[in-house]
């Protein structure tokens, strides 16, 4: 379970140091627009500590962006083993029907040649 947090914690940190980027801000940048010591700014965006609930929201406030898209972590799938992991999971609690049907799709973007 804490493998589980942990995880959680730096998907969280990848999530705001990609947002921060996509501003052109450094850390220092959004640490001033948030309050919040740039060094810490680091430390969460390496999974390194666990934000309160007040932290986050004035990171998400300087970032401009609702706090619940500090949370969007689909996005940050970065790698085919990550993609293929999650896509197993997905399969394992479907069931055959879905299966079959996810197949045919899959089929019809992807014809084998």
């Amino acid at each position: 379970m804490e493998k589980h947090r942990e995880s959680k914690r730096v998907l969280l940190g990848r999530r705001i140091r990609a947002i921060r980027n996509a501003n052109g801000w450094t850390q220092e940048e959004l640490g001033a627009k948030s309050d919040v010591s740039y060094k810490y700014i680091g430390e969460v965006e390496r999974g390194q500590q666990n934000p309160s609930l007040d932290t986050l929201i004035k990171i998400a406030d300087a970032l401009e962006i609702e706090l619940s898209d500090l949370f969007c972590f689909e996005q940050q799938i970065s790698n085919r083993k990550d993609v293929e992991a999650m896509l197993a999971k997905i399969i394992k609690g479907i069931s055959d029907d879905d299966l079959r049907q996810l197949f045919f799709v899959l089929k019809g973007l992807y014809p084998q040649k």
